[in-house]
């Protein structure tokens, strides 16, 4: 289980808010792929990548599945070592969405339009500029994954 990436409680079990961590919505909020990106994020974070492929199987063959599975699992190792500070995401189960949640929400959803310069954009946000084209690419290949699995909507 990877343990790179915080959740909003502290080892004895206080709520904290951390930088990226404070709530800026609500999950549901966000356009339906964008809220399934934070809901991958947060399984890949509780329970590893996996359970990411497991989850996406219904939705895709096996090789779409694996492909969006292994694009997410290689961003999120992407914010793990090129990030400025670590990636806050809230629990599995919290209805809040996160500072940093809507950012990753945000980059993935561009991502899934092919917007590579403001995906770009907003990995320069987060991340050292060295990484920022990488984390477009992988974006788009996560985004275009979800796309394809019908989990958006029709966005135009």
């Amino acid at each position: 289980m990877p343990r790179d990436f915080l959740d909003d409680t502290s080892a004895d079990g206080a709520r904290s808010t951390p930088l990226g961590g404070a709530p800026v919505g609500h999950i549901d909020d966000l356009p339906p792929l964008e809220a399934r990106a934070v809901r991958l994020l947060r399984l890949w974070c509780d329970v590893g990548p996996g359970a990411v492929e497991a989850r996406l199987a219904p939705d895709l063959d096996p090789g779409p599945a694996h492909a969006a599975t292994t694009a997410l699992h290689a961003l999120l190792r992407l914010c793990a070592h090129a990030g400025r500070r670590p990636l806050m995401r809230h629990a599995a189960d919290c209805a809040c969405l996160g500072a940093d949640e809507a950012w990753f929400a945000r980059l993935v959803g561009h991502g899934a339009l092919m917007e590579r310069e403001e995906a770009m954009m907003l990995a320069l946000a987060f991340l050292r500029p060295e990484a920022a084209a990488e984390a477009a690419q992988l974006a788009q290949a996560l985004g275009l994954g979800l796309r394809r699995a019908g989990i958006s909507r029709l966005l135009h």
